[in-house]
């Protein structure tokens, strides 16, 4: 799984401190908000997004594997896999969501407005990946369930869904590291407002 990495700024937002227009200093977060939950709040999914990295790196080259299987026909290899494969990606989602959850509540506690526009993005970015990987899944689900049937059609079928959701991740990621980026750069942007830039 290839969860882009969210969050390694939580300890620089922790030293950051202040408001625009505010008594301390500009900055991603006042000293008067919810500074400290916040920041926990993100290095706890932080953690949850590690995690995932560690499944992905372990597991990113079982794809391959797959695309290898599927085209020499390996039946109960392809269903192994597959069935492998989907038990990863669920124990992601579980992550993700775990993750999502902890920056949509970081979004709802009083920071400043930077801060609170940067978590946004960077919910929606896993927010595409999450859907991304769901096209993964709907594929190691289809060739666990359906590879090896003897109706030509249905293989067919399964060649062509798998096409498509490849394509769909594809896109998704894309969609999804376009946001991050976007995200990064309003980070960069509020700091270098804070060191007057």
């Amino acid at each position: 799984m290839r969860f882009l990495a969210i969050f390694p700024i939580a300890l620089l937002l922790l030293a950051s401190c202040g408001e625009e227009g505010s008594d301390d200093g500009p900055g991603m977060l006042s000293l008067s908000d919810d500074r400290d939950e916040a920041v926990r709040l993100v290095d706890e999914a932080n953690s949850d997004l590690k995690r995932i990295r560690v499944l992905y790196r372990e597991n990113n080259s079982k794809v391959d594997e797959l695309k290898k299987a599927l085209a020499a026909r390996e039946v109960e290899k392809v269903k192994k896999m597959s069935d492998d494969l989907h038990l990863v990606i669920l124990d992601g989602y579980v992550l993700a969501e775990s993750a999502q959850e902890k920056i949509a509540k970081a979004r709802r506690l009083s920071i400043n407005s930077d801060f609170k526009y940067y978590l946004q993005l960077k919910e929606e970015s896993l927010s595409k990946q999450i859907k991304a990987f769901k096209f993964r899944r709907d594929s190691a689900k289809l060739f666990r369930d359906k590879f090896g049937s003897i109706d030509k059609n249905s293989m067919e079928d399964a060649a062509r869904a798998f096409k498509e959701n490849e394509a769909n991740f594809e896109k998704h990621m894309a969609d999804a590291r376009k946001v991050s980026d976007k995200a990064d750069q309003v980070y960069k942007e509020a700091n270098n407002r804070k060191a007057g830039r």
